[in-house]
């Protein structure tokens, strides 16, 4: 539990007259402000990776957050992270989209802290303090919220290096209200630091539009070192593939080329000897050129919106949406029926660490990229013991009746073509124990699933103790216009208890 101290009162000094300004400007600039991040995200998915080793299990505070980037991309592996911003236009934007459970979102000013001393394991602060009017009070503030041993991870871009084309985005962000306090280099950003009471104990400069200096920090009295060298090979992220596979997405794109080109060829030869099948052939081709490029166009925004380590996550968003509704008592064992690539058994597997998660599935041709050993491997990546992976089939399950103590699915059943969906169901609750919880998501339009509402009924009559149905498309998971966008319509949670 945080305990929160009441605020000082804050005279307007020109410190503060600025940081109203600031705040007044970065409320604007919150709607566009991850457009300014795109061109750096090499850099900050490096530096993400960097703050990720550093703050596994412990409790951290980003400052300057704004829209949550870097805390959204850490929060999963802390004990508890609090992503604060003074622009209340960036909290909106950051509340948006996925929010992973360990991450809280408030308001704080940078300079005036409202947590008690020693609060903290790792303070975060990204490419803000040179915009910051007095940056040697926030470093103070850093230094009495960390605990003994705590860390100040403070990367930062060195402005003192921008050259070229790089100035662009810099008299973008001036012309938009932004002031730039100070202008450090690599040295004297170091210098900064140390007459602050902080000593670097590792540092790097990662290429971006701004060259961005990575610093990790300790209060110069602190005995405290990482078990790490900053250069150490990052631990391996898991890799849970896209929904939409990247074969897919290459293939729409040579595919819209090589229409273009032929339309362009035979609209030439057509301008030249006007001839009936001529032109029917370009009009063709250009009605084809069109339509295959509205599909990789789609098939490209589909794939950014479902990337997990994209910025709207909207799969692990409903990943982990759909692991919270399954809760199965240690020593029990739960069933994830088309596992994939291992995301949702290893979600329920992490909520659940007393128990065992199987995952099972019949990796077929359709999704190539997706197998058992890259399931094990995220797994591992994941610390997941407690799951288990195997070949299975959903149409007809190798297990007893009540053999699991919960069954979990998500998007499984709509693509398995030829069987009777609610059958497809039966089979899956089949297995599971009288008293065990259930979380089946999928697109469950009537043309498909039947009527759904008698289905629920249906389970009610036959003992269930509990049967609900979710629409996720509704703000639960994703908005109508995403769902309709993204061809997710008649997204539903069947979640329940046998």
């Amino acid at each position: 539990m945080l305990w929160f101290r009441p605020q000082p009162a804050i005279l307007i000094s020109w410190e503060n007259r600025t940081m109203i300004v600031k705040k007044n400007v970065w409320d604007l600039l919150a709607p566009v402000y991850d457009l300014f991040v795109k061109p750096n995200r090499k850099a900050y998915s490096e530096m993400t990776a960097m703050i990720r080793r550093a703050v596994k299990d412990k409790e951290v505070l980003e400052l300057a957050s704004g829209t949550a980037v870097i805390s959204k991309g850490i929060a999963r592996v802390t004990k508890r992270t609090v992503a604060t911003d003074i622009s209340d236009n960036m909290l909106g934007q950051a509340r948006k989209g996925y929010v992973p459970q360990q991450l809280e979102i408030m308001y704080a000013d940078a300079s005036f802290l409202p947590f008690d001393d020693a609060s903290f394991d790792v303070v975060v602060i990204a490419n803000a303090l040179h915009i910051i009017a007095a940056p040697e009070q926030v470093l103070g503030e850093i230094k009495r919220v960390l605990r003994p041993g705590g860390m100040l991870i403070a990367p930062n871009f060195i402005h003192g290096e921008v050259k070229g084309n790089r100035e662009i985005p810099q008299k973008l962000l001036v012309a938009a209200g932004v002031r730039f306090m100070r202008e450090w280099d690599a040295e004297s950003y170091e210098r900064f630091l140390a007459a602050n009471g902080f000593k670097i104990t590792g540092k790097c400069v990662l290429s971006a539009v701004f060259p961005l200096m990575y610093a990790e920090c300790v209060p110069e009295d602190s005995t405290s070192l990482p078990d790490y060298d900053l250069f150490d090979r990052l631990p391996e992220e898991a890799q849970y593939k896209n929904w939409i596979p990247t074969g897919m997405v290459n293939s729409l794109c040579i595919a819209t080329g090589a229409l273009a080109a032929g339309s362009a060829f035979v609209t030439l030869a057509a301008r030249r000897k006007q001839t009936f099948p001529r032109s029917a052939a370009s009009f063709l081709l250009g009605a084809g050129t069109a339509a295959v490029g509205i599909a990789a166009i789609w098939s490209v925004y589909a794939r950014e919106q479902f990337s997990y380590n994209g910025e709207r996550k909207l799969s692990r968003q409903i990943v982990e949406g759909t692991a919270k509704f399954i809760d199965i008592p240690d020593g029990g064992v739960g069933l994830d029926v088309g596992c994939g690539s291992g995301a949702l058994t290893i979600a329920c597997a992490k909520r659940n660490p007393g128990a065992k998660v199987i995952g099972i599935d019949r990796w077929g041709m359709e999704y190539a990229s997706f197998s058992k050993s890259l399931c094990e491997k995220n797994a591992e990546c994941e610390g997941a013991a407690n799951t288990e992976f195997r070949d299975g089939n959903a149409v007809k399950l190798d297990f007893p009746d009540e053999s699991f103590d919960a069954v979990m699915s998500n998007y499984v059943y709509h693509n398995i073509s030829g069987v009777n969906k609610q059958k497809l169901l039966l089979e899956t609750l089949r297995v599971l124990k009288k008293g065990g919880t259930f979380a089946i998501h999928d697109i469950m339009l009537s043309a498909r699933f039947g009527d759904m509402t008698a289905f629920a009924r249906k389970l009610k009559d036959m003992g269930y103790e509990k049967v609900e149905l979710i629409d996720t498309t509704d703000g639960f998971f994703m908005s109508e216009k995403e769902a309709f966008l993204l061809m997710l319509k008649g997204s539903v949670l069947l979640v329940g208890k046998k």
